[in-house]
């Protein structure tokens, strides 16, 4: 349990870092944009390079690809585990390069019916024209996420964990210098360099972990069929994530400015999610899947519980305070120069919602790769095309009395249910997750420490009404963090008193440490 706590703190404060720069990606981004509608036609132009990035080679290709590669060195066989490695990395880039060669072509139709048909015939033209140009991304990123899958399959996490930042850091770069003189396409520039810097600086590591490039598809290479075989459901699974997002901006084309603020809303909930839930999922996932390899369930459902519990530990704290700190926060983050009062109320809006999916969402990252570290990848796509379904319907039917706020709260209880569906049907596989490791009373004590946190902040909200709307820009982020910091500190302390153990497990890593 050391060795994993160990590795997740050292993701946690890696992916901090980025996180941090995303944030300032995104502050940068909204003072130069804001809401508008070109900013809005760089949003859109995503969905086609990140449905490609993330079907092909990014989530689903990477959890098709660890279990089968930890497997390999887990039996001691690293010649065939490098050269399954060589083999997936090249098939990759023949894949990303005919699909992004495709998608070239077709970008227009893409673009005007399905991503975004309600934009005018310009901003369509703008969405065609950036999204021609970013389908170099995914190319890129591609053989980034397999040199990141690698690593971790070996648990060395650092450099993975590193290398957002110097995507994030490009983009704030073409965001701060070349949108000058560029407008959006600088935007695109920085995007493109930064998914350059991210595969160039996993390079070095690769090679000194072992691995060894030679060009040609290998389609002989052991456990390419293995992996070839599982990918297909992960495909289906991923396809349907990025199906969301796209119903959602094609709902929210009609107005523009919409899908800004959706993408804003979202990406502060990301930060949380990514921080705490994604750290937590991706170092717990290699261990499962070594577990699972050695005929382990009893230690795979304890890493199991062990993640549940330190999921919920960190994501209901961040529920309360976006849900409950929405507009304070996305105002002393984001309103300055092009991103306005207006602006403000149409992010913080959709947040709301957005939080209230938070620990879904966390559930739901480890669950679907515990199904994956067990082979299983049939119940995670069955799950997720519930999800899709479901959230197409509900979407539908929200947006016409929540407007954007309903597309986001649509998201946030359909991946909710994901969470559920993915929960009973573990329980079906492993037997009951509570058997004598406190995961329930575990669960129930942070209720309980989220409980006071939150009766906290519904009082500050409405005691400090005013200044929370009225103060300018440097009194409102110091009041705003001030609450942030006396929530967090009621929280930890109700944490302490009712001894829960994934607090004073980060206390002794501190203390270890010091």
């Amino acid at each position: 349990m050391r060795r994993i706590f160990s590795n997740t703190l050292i993701v946690m404060v890696a992916t901090l870092a980025s996180r941090v720069l995303g944030l300032l990606r995104e502050v940068v981004i909204a003072a130069r944009f804001g809401t508008g509608e070109d900013y809005s036609a760089y949003v859109a132009a995503f969905k086609i390079p990140d449905m490609l990035f993330l079907v092909l080679s990014g989530g689903a290709l990477g959890s098709a690809l660890i279990p089968v590669f930890a497997g390999m060195l887990g039996q001691g066989d690293k010649d065939k585990a490098w050269r399954l490695a060589n083999a997936v990395v090249n098939d990759a880039f023949v894949a990303l390069l005919i699909s992004g060669i495709v998608a070239f072509v077709f970008a227009p139709y893409l673009v005007s019916w399905v991503v975004a048909p309600n934009f005018s015939p310009a901003q369509q033209e703008l969405t065609t024209s950036l999204t021609r140009l970013l389908l170099l991304q995914p190319i890129m990123l591609g053989m980034g996420a397999i040199a990141s899958s690698v690593l971790n399959g070996m648990e060395r996490f650092l450099v993975p964990a590193l290398a957002p930042l110097f995507y994030n850091l490009s983009i704030i770069l073409g965001a701060l210098f070349l949108s000058q003189s560029m407008g959006v396409y600088g935007l695109v520039a920085g995007v493109i360099g930064g998914a350059a810097l991210y595969l160039l600086l996993q390079i070095p590591a690769m090679f000194r972990a072992g691995f060894r490039f030679k060009v040609g598809l290998d389609w002989q290479a052991e456990g390419v069929r293995r992996v070839l075989t599982s990918l297909g459901p992960r495909l289906i699974g991923q396809a349907a994530l990025q199906i969301n997002f796209i119903v959602i901006t094609n709902l929210a084309s009609g107005e523009p400015k919409t899908v800004s603020a959706l993408n804003y809303a979202f990406q502060l909930f990301m930060l949380p999610h990514g921080l705490f839930a994604l750290s937590v999922a991706v170092v717990t996932f290699p261990a499962m899947a070594r577990l699972y390899g050695a005929g382990d369930l009893a230690g795979l459902k304890a890493k199991l519980v062990e993640g549940l519990r330190r999921i919920y530990f960190f994501a209901l704290p961040a529920t309360l305070g976006l849900g409950l700190l929405a507009t304070p926060i996305v105002r002393s983050l984001f309103e300055l120069g092009n991103f306005d009062k207006t602006s403000t109320q149409m992010v913080s809006y959709p947040l709301v919602f957005f939080s209230i999916g938070l620990v879904g969402y966390g559930v739901t990252e480890i669950t679907t790769r515990t199904f994956y570290a067990m082979h299983n990848t049939i119940i995670p796509v069955f799950a997720a095309v519930i999800t899709v379904l479901s959230n197409v319907a509900l979407s539908i039917v929200l947006q016409r009395s929540l407007g954007h706020g309903g597309l986001a709260l649509s998201l946030a209880l359909t991946n909710t249910l994901e969470a559920l569906i993915l929960l009973y049907l573990i329980r079906r596989k492993l037997g009951a997750l509570d058997t004598g490791n406190g995961l329930w009373l575990g669960m129930l004590k942070i209720t309980l420490a989220g409980d006071l946190m939150g009766t906290f902040l519904l009082l500050a909200g409405w005691l400090l009404a005013t200044p929370l709307t009225d103060l300018s820009k440097v009194p409102l982020i110091l009041l705003t963090g001030a609450i942030i910091g006396v929530a967090g500190a009621i929280f930890g302390g109700a944490a302490y008193l009712l001894k829960i153990e994934e607090l004073h497990s980060v206390t002794a890593r501190f203390r270890r440490r010091a």
